[in-house]
């Protein structure tokens, strides 16, 4: 087969006027001496005019349907031709016309399926030339007769040859062949098996030791890499080959280098440490591939991620577009419906995809669109990882015949690795790679790799498909030997590598090498020059010498069009930012309402100003979340050549002008008439001018920190400690004259903010022309008989004898700006802008901070790790233990029988039982009077097609769906006792645990809290002895669960669950994601679970015929939760050979089962079966019934529960829960350090700041306030610390919500007393640290009274803030609606404190109650209390308020009385006749006097704030129990919907214009 195949095999191998292809698995016998198949007699092209029946050999279903029957792939494909018609029209394309005999006929892609062809196709799978047969078109659903009438006159193989997924030569063949030769690959990794987790003191100790070289060394990396970093071969030596058309299969266990193989394979190099050896694309080397054909490699990854709030059209759109040059723009929309169609997803074409917190579209057909995504690429070479995951056996055998079609016809190479592969997809490969510990076990034709490790010395027993079987041999437990071969056949990764390397099977690889290189090379790369033609001819002419297809404009332009569709699908983001504007800019317009135009408004002007330009870049903070989350994807469209990661930087920049501008009017107009600001038409768009550039700027910088930053943690740590320093260094908080001359450390960082540009910008406008008129209150001295000659106005740039003040000059003398500077100011801004955006995307060309998966490395806690070097059981064969291994099967018999088996032997029975769900305005049922029954001891296989509603039934059987339930379940014949939830266990398909807890810690926790409280903790703890035994994890039972594998996740989730001892056991799809040995060991030790007295009840996907037969029962869905079959395994064959569909005797029951069901059968009259209906009718399904009901009656007859034992809801005591759950959080913390970390870091920075800003301060008036505003600083810290506490907090939150909270583990009170007490600690020492680093530095006083006050209220702050951050996380509906409402809440505490606008001037609305309702308020008043009454004050000269007394007054005998009268200030030179100097505060008491502060308040102060930290904590336990618990919406609900519908009128105003756009797009079609 190898290298004796004609030129024209490849070349032609899908043509069907010649069909000619080597057919895979095929020996060389089929061929002539040309190389040419030989045709058999009954492959002749049948013409006829009826449609073809689904033939369930080849017809395999696509995904669920809504009507109850699959997607006929067949069908879907011909849908795919119907689609071309009017493109044909447009490109004058000749198609091959189908011949016409009296009636329409149609050519379908597959065969006539008779005897002899249905054997071939048995043992060969492949798609040949098209035929069809006759039949009842009235036998057809409606929908599927439409389609085979759109479908009328058109072939797929000519649609795919017109080029629509790649160009065509003149010879009819693709011009995109690329042929994959890997020549003596290695690869190696950083890292060894084995760590030890990183805790918070090593964090703190390596900030500036190693772990800043490596961050450096990752940014720059010409640096040497530590010498620590030991590497280890992930891939050791392979050579090989896949030919174009060729499709193989990789196998290995997980762990193997199946993963690590593909990404070398595609180029993605960047994750490992070193990659030598050759590997060519068709000629072309893999330095060129990457620099100039990157997108025509391409790697699917295992995990399906996309961006939740698109809908699946928008996501194959975008992929389009960037995929398609302008001239071929109208193939986008004819693509699209055939992708849809394809994969039978057109019903849900505008649902979100959603996520694991966003409700989207199911995980099968999330999976299906990463598919279909992958193939709108257009790429020749796709390499496919774990691409079945998820899906049903039907589905994915249909998806590896897609694959079989897509590589024949448009002459791909395609690679796959496959966990669990059947027989019928291993059938479809053409090649089989076997890997173990990154050593190649084999190479070659698929047909032969059986043969070939037989003849090693291995034993395939019956029942096992040759994919686990391939797979077997590499497990010690698994493997079994032939008789006479126990010695000499190999056993170890190299053994295999040095037998497979001499042998023949090699020998002919490397020849198969040869002859492709020779082929090359005789031909003169013919087929690399064509592929470079072809591909340049398929991009922009702007984009020639690049990987991606459009121009760098056009992915900027198609990236702001994708970033609209994000904005509109978020609605409750949009809904939320939109009243936080309005809201926030009602609220500050009203604080600073009818500002007065006298001096008296000057300062709370700039106040109203300041916040002006800050609030909008305040409130972006949450484009971090979105900037981060969505690297993921952006990394992958990066490699598919989609588009630059550059571009989406650019395209949000271009997407934030219109959003920006919208935002910035609202709020504009709001605040400036509302601050009744200086009335004229070019001061109000100078100033929306300014506050939209910086708002642009301000979001610029956070994106930068986003693209500099490894983590989100990072993000936030940065970005909020830079925001903190723009509002420092602004001018507003310290002026700039005082800035820069005074502040020797921090001053110079006034010229590197934006924001103090843009404040001198809006000052100057706001007060350039203006002239204000002194307040009476400001003009000194008053009183009978002063007149304005000989007065002068207390405020910075007044004239003596002037009751006026210029406005140019205030803002000269108080803050050295200046009118003249305005446009200077903006261009400084936009430069600023620029600079942030520049190394933003310089960034996302540079650092991608995308894991690139996990290495196999296990972290231990420190002090605990077991002395071995991998994670897999020892190799007792490697000891000489050479006897029966297939005793693996019965190795745990010991351990089974000390298995405490549950006390209870209740029977679990559910009758009629149906779910529905709210569905636009009605209910939608999914399921549907499903009934059955387990009894303990039975194990029950739950099937179905994906979507048809297996986790549905699960979670409704467990009492957890939310929707609404109808029928019986019952527990021995009676309702469903109070502990039903706790005493049953519920295994979940996302594995979802906290990832710092180790193995034995996670099943210990379950254990003490959800086994009986009577139970000693010495004998739960023996038990989870035993379960650790059980599921052989020993040896790691200190690893940290987020280091596990796959497998290894899995056997802890059951873990996890057994620990309860519960006496009936849900899984759902216990064995996704596992290779075929780990899903059998998964599934036999539920088999022992099940002897053990365990009633079992398990959804699986993809079972082999050796799998199912581990099961007792099997209970069948179709879509629509309707039950199809509920009876034993063994009478499948019965049920439905006595309804006329027999099973073949290799047939996998499973599969023959969901395809049967699926698909439809017709009976011997040519009826449709409607399997729904047949078993609702059936005797099976009355005898079920009758049967439920006997078991009722006995089971009545058995003792009630409640004579056993007192019913709790909770296994545990609430104190037990609490103490429990509190030692896992903080061991949660101290090992994921980033979070206290992150807390210590902000204490840190801030308070260096603060204290060397404010640097031992003077007595001046300006260091009055200075004294006020460094203590006011803290108010800066919490929306940095809030935005850490709410994610840690949610994330332990979901998990009780998801998991925790449904089993019974522990109740709200633990969940929230943990998470309170949790935060002490921290808070408590990141008060110290904060204290220490500004109280001293700043020189305020240091008597042990006043230090000791402002330290305890530092403390109660930091207190304060955490709690405060978990209250609000309690309340809020979702973590990105709290990233919008935060703002909200951080500017009422921080401008309603008398600080920023004195009590006396706020507004009477907030003044009698907001103002006392802010704990802010009582914190800044207590501590201002505390240090500033004992400073005394000496003015500085330009501080004083001049004044001239009359002739022959000194300036006592003229001002005194004044000065004594108002009781503040002083006289500074009483004795002089003129230029009388008047210091308006004599000490800190008059200046907080000002403030409605008293000395006398500070332990009121200080009790008031204490109560504030305590109702805090309440407020934790309060939100808790009413709004997640209790369900409360306070009333919010209606609220939401009214702000719902302005932002959706909005909505549907850009998407008429996006959609006018997309119809003239349909319009040019035609």
């Amino acid at each position: 087969m190898f290298g004796n195949q004609s030129d024209d095999v490849y070349r032609l191998r899908a043509d069907v006027a010649a069909p000619n292809a080597n057919l895979h698995n095929v020996s060389d016998s089929e061929f002539d001496d040309g190389g040419n198949r030989i045709i058999e007699p009954n492959l002749a092209e049948v013409e006829t005019t009826a449609v073809p029946t689904p033939d369930p050999e080849v017809d395999n279903a696509w995904g669920e349907r809504d009507v109850g029957t699959g997607v006929s792939h067949r069908m879907a494909m011909d849908d795919f031709e119907s689609m071309r018609r009017e493109l044909t029209k447009l490109s004058q394309t000749q198609s091959r016309a189908s011949q016409k005999t009296g009636k329409s006929s149609r050519i379908n892609f597959f065969r006539t399926n008779t005897s002899k062809s249905r054997k071939s196709d048995t043992t060969r799978a492949r798609a040949r030339r098209p035929s069809s047969e006759t039949t009842d078109a009235e036998d057809l659903e409606a929908g599927d007769a439409e389609e085979i009438a759109e479908a009328e006159e058109f072939e797929l193989g000519d649609f795919l040859k017109e080029g629509h997924f790649e160009k065509r030569n003149d010879q009819g063949g693709s011009a995109k062949k690329v042929g994959v030769v890997f020549k003596n690959l290695t690869i190696k990794g950083i890292g060894a098996t084995t760590n030890y987790v990183k805790t918070v003191p090593f964090a703190v100790l390596n900030t500036f030791g190693p772990d800043l070289y490596r961050i450096l060394s990752g940014f720059f990396p010409l640096l040497p890499r530590s010498g620590r970093d030991s590497q280890r071969t992930l891939i050791n030596d392979f050579t090989g080959i896949v030919r174009n058309g060729e499709m193989m299969l990789i196998l290995g266990r997980p762990g193997a280098g199946c993963t690590t193989f593909l990404k070398a394979l595609a180029n993605k190099r960047g994750d490992f440490a070193s990659v030598s050896g050759e590997v060519s694309y068709g000629g072309i080397s893999a330095e060129e591939q990457n620099k100039r054909y990157r997108g025509e490699v391409n790697y699917n990854p295992e995990d399906d991620q996309h961006f939740p709030t698109l809908n699946v059209f928008q996501t194959l759109k975008f992929s389009l577009m960037n995929k398609t040059r302008k001239r071929d723009k109208s193939e986008i929309y004819v693509i699209i419906d055939a992708l849809l169609k394809m994969f039978g997803m057109s019903h849900i074409s505008k649902s979100l995809v959603g996520n694991e917190y966003i409700r989207g579209i199911s995980g099968g057909e999330r999976k299906r669109l990463s598919i279909a995504e992958t193939l709108a690429s257009k790429s020749p070479v796709t390499l496919w990882d774990s691409s079945t995951r998820g899906l049903d056996a039907s589905t994915a055998l249909s998806y590896a015949h897609s694959l079989r079609i897509m590589t024949d016809i448009s002459d791909r190479t395609t690679l796959v690795t496959l966990y669990q592969a059947g027989e019928g997809i291993y059938e479809l490969m053409d090649k089989v790679l076997v890997i173990d510990e990154g050593r190649m076990l084999y190479q070659g034709p698929a047909s032969e790799a059986k043969q070939y490790f037989i003849s090693l010395g291995f034993e395939c027993p019956a029942g096992l498909s040759t994919a686990e079987f391939l797979t077997s041999v590499s497990d010690p437990k698994e493997r079994i030997f032939r008789k006479g071969y126990e010695m000499s056949a190999p056993k170890e990764p190299e053994e295999f590598e040095k037998i497979y390397k001499s042998s023949e099977s090699f020998k002919r690889v490397l020849a198969d090498i040869h002859d492709y290189e020779k082929h090359l090379g005789e031909t003169e790369n013919v087929d690399a020059r064509e592929f470079k033609q072809s591909v340049k001819e398929q991009k922009s002419k702007f984009s020639k010498n690049s990987n991606f297809t459009v121009s760098l404009w056009s992915q900027i332009v198609n990236c702001a069009m994708r970033e609209f569709w994000l904005v509109f699908g978020d609605l409750p983001t949009l809904k939320t930012k939109a009243f936080i504007i309005v809201s926030n800019g009602l609220i500050v317009g009203s604080l600073f309402y009818g500002e007065s135009y006298d001096t008296s408004g000057a300062f709370p002007r700039s106040g109203l100003l300041f916040f002006s330009i800050l609030f909008l870049g305040w409130l972006q903070l949450a484009e971090l979340m979105k900037a981060v989350s969505g690297r993921v994807v952006i990394a992958r469209h990066s490699d598919y050549a989609f588009n630059r990661p550059s571009a989406v930087a650019l395209a949000r920049v271009l997407a934030d002008f219109p959003l920006i501008i919208v935002q910035v009017m609202i709020f504009a107009i709001v605040m400036f008439f509302m601050g009744n600001l200086d009335r004229d038409v070019s001061k109000f768009w100078i100033y929306s001018l300014f506050i939209y550039v910086t708002t642009i700027c301000i979001t610029a910088l956070y994106r930068m920190f986003a693209a500099l930053s490894p983590t989100i943690d990072d993000a936030v740590r940065f970005s909020g400690t830079g925001l903190n320093l723009l509002i420092v260094y602004t001018g507003y908080v310290i002026a700039k004259p005082e800035l820069v001359r005074d502040k020797i450390w921090f001053g110079w960082l006034y010229y590197v903010n934006p924001v103090a540009y843009a404040f001198e910008g809006v000052l100057t406008n706001e007060f350039s022309g203006r002239v204000m008129d002194c307040s009476p209150q400001m003009l000194i001295p008053q009183g009978p008989g002063t007149e304005t000659q000989f007065q002068g106005c207390a405020i910075r740039g007044a004239e003596i004898g002037s009751a006026t003040v210029d406005g140019q000059q205030y803002l000269s003398d108080s803050f050295d700006y200046h009118r003249s500077h305005l446009w200077r100011n903006f261009g400084v801004l936009i430069a600023f802008t620029v600079l942030y955006i520049l190394v933003t995307v310089i960034a996302s060309e540079l650092f991608h901070f995308v894991g690139g998966g996990a290495t196999g490395a296990l972290t231990f806690i420190k002090g605990r790790k077991k002395d071995i070097a991998t994670s897999r059981a020892p190799d007792t064969e490697k000891r000489g233990d050479s006897g029966d291994s297939s005793g693996h099967l019965n190795n745990n018999n010991e351990k089974e029988q000390k298995l405490q088996s549950p006390a209870s032997d209740e029977v679990f029975t559910w009758v009629n039982m149906s779910y529905s769900v709210p569905y636009g305005g009605s209910q939608r049922k999914l399921l549907n009077n499903v009934s059955g029954y387990a009894k303990p001891g039975t194990l029950t296989a739950l099937m179905g097609a994906t979507g048809a509603g297996k986790t549905t039934l699960l979670s409704a059987l467990s009492k957890r769906a939310a929707g609404v339930v109808t029928g019986e379940l019952l527990i021995d014949g009676r309702p469903l006792h109070k502990e039903f939830q706790r005493t049953t266990g519920f295994v979940e398909q996302m594995d979802v645990h906290d990832g710092t807890a180790t193995i034995r810690e996670s099943i210990e926790f379950s254990a003490i809290l959800r086994q009986e409280r009577h139970i000693p903790r010495e004998e739960k703890l023996a038990y989870v002895d035993e379960i650790i035994d059980l599921l052989e994890l020993r040896e790691i039972q200190d690893a940290l669960i987020s280091s596990l594998g796959v497998e290894q996740r899995k056997r802890v989730t059951i873990g996890v669950e057994l620990a309860a001892k519960p006496s009936l056991l849900f899984l759902d799809e216990p064995t996704s994601g596992l290779d075929s040995q780990s899903a059998y060991s998964i599934v036999q030790f539920l088999r022992k679970l099940s002897r053990a007295g365990h009633g079992i009840i398990c959804t699986i996907h993809q079972p082999s015929s050796l799998l199912i037969q581990q099961f007792d029962r099997i209970l069948a869905l179709n879509p629509g939760g309707n039950t199809f079959y509920f009876g034993p395994v063994g009478g499948v064959n019965s049920y439905f050979s006595h309804r006329g569909v027999e099973s073949p005797p290799e047939k996998n029951i499973a599969e023959f089962l969901l395809e049967t069901a699926i698909k439809g059968s017709k009976r011997a009259d040519g009826k449709r079966i409607n399997w729904n209906e047949e078993w609702r009718t059936s005797e099976e399904n009355k005898d079920l019934l009758v049967e439920i009901e006997d078991i009722q009656r006995e089971r009545r007859k058995a003792p009630h529960r409640q004579t056993r034992l007192t019913e709790y809801e909770y296994a545990s005591p609430v104190w037990l829960q609490t103490t429990t759950l509190t030692a896992r959080m903080f061991r949660q913390h101290w090992r994921d350090p980033s979070y206290y970390y992150g807390k210590l870091f902000v204490a840190v920075i801030v308070g260096i700041f603060n204290g060397f800003t404010f640097y031992k301060l003077g007595d001046s008036v300006a260091s009055l306030n200075d004294r006020m505003f460094t203590s006011f600083l803290i108010i800066l810290i919490p929306p940095t610390v809030v935005n850490a506490v709410l994610p840690k907090f949610f994330s332990n939150f979901i998990l009780w919500l998801t998991r925790e909270q449904p089993s019974k583990t522990y109740g709200w009170f633990a969940f929230c007393s943990a998470s309170v007490v949790t935060e002490i600690p921290i808070s408590i020492i990141s008060s110290v640290v904060y204290w220490l680093l500004w109280y001293w530095p700043t020189g305020l006083p240091r008597d042990s009274s006043t230090a000791g006050y402002t330290f305890f209220m530092t403390m109660l702050f930091f207190l304060f803030q955490a709690s405060w951050g978990q209250w609000i996380g309690a309340f809020a509906p979702s973590f990105t609606v709290i990233s919008n409402i935060l703002p909200f809440f951080f500017v009422i505490f921080s401008l309603f404190n008398g600080v920023v606008r004195p009590y006396s001037q706020l507004d009477v609305f907030w003044k009698y109650w907001l103002y006392y309702l802010n704990p802010s308020t009582y914190w800044v008043g207590g501590v201002l209390a505390a240090t500033l009454p004992s400073a005394n004050v000496v003015c500085d000269q330009q501080e004083l308020a001049r004044f001239n007394p009359p002739p022959e007054q000194s300036c006592a005998s003229y001002a005194s009385a004044f000065v004594q009268q108002i009781g503040q200030g002083y006289l500074v030179n009483p004795n002089a006749t003129e230029n009388c100097g008047y210091c308006q505060y004599r000490d800190g008491t008059e200046f907080i006097r000002s403030l409605n502060i008293s000395p006398d308040d500070k332990w009121r102060d200080l009790g008031i704030f204490v109560a504030f930290c305590v109702s805090n904590w309440a407020l934790v336990y309060f939100f808790i129990w009413s709004v997640r618990i209790k369900g409360w919406s306070f009333g919010f609900g209606p609220v939401s919907r009214l702000i719902g519908k302005g932002v959706d009128a909005v909505k549907n105003g850009v998407m008429r214009v996006l959609k006018g756009r997309a119809k003239k797009q349909q319009d040019g079609m035609a």
